[in-house]
Order: C-alpha cells, then structure tokens, then sequence
C-alpha cells in the first residue's frame, strides 16, 4: 500500500480542521495550515532519513573495524561486504 505526500496529508489535515471550525477557519488559513503541516511532516521525514543514514554509518564502522582486526580471511571479506553495503544503505538513505 503506497503512502499519500505529505502535501495530500497536510490538505486533508488543513481541510479537516477547517470542516470542524467552519466560517472560523477562510481558506488562506487552510492553505497556510496546510504548508505549515506539509513543511513539519516533511522536517520530521528528512529526520528520520537521517537518523537512519547515521545508524547505517556506526554499522559501517563497526565492520570495518571488524575487517581490520586479525580475522580469517573469509570472515574479513563478509565485514568488508557489510560495510559496503552500510555505506551503500546510508547514501541511499540521504538521497
């Protein structure tokens, strides 16, 4: 199941409230609650990606220090093919 925008959500938000608050609430209100959600729902996403990204960066560092440790050479090939892939997930991640 695909997920709405942000901008779909922040109108369904704006449009919602205006619908409780009736002639309360003019649609340059809705419009700017609108953008103001869209805005914080897009913050708190790119946060997350981060948060994400960084998580991705210790796991690649712990691999390569993992591979840089005396260990047989097949298990250094695995850590070096994890930290490869953290780094991979992380740029990902950020993009």
């Amino acid at each position: 199941m695909k997920r709405p925008s942000p901008e779909v959500l922040a109108t369904i938000v704006a449009e919602a409230f205006g619908d409780a608050h009736g002639a309360a609430v003019s649609a340059a209100m809705r419009e700017e609650l609108a953008a103001r959600v869209e805005r914080a729902l897009r913050e708190a996403l790119a946060a997350d990606r981060e948060a994400a990204a960084a998580l991705c960066l210790e796991r690649q560092a712990l691999w390569m220090a993992t591979e840089a440790r005396s260990t047989p050479d097949p298990l250094r090939a695995e850590a070096r093919a994890r930290a490869n892939e953290a780094a991979y997930l992380a740029d990902a991640l950020r993009s």
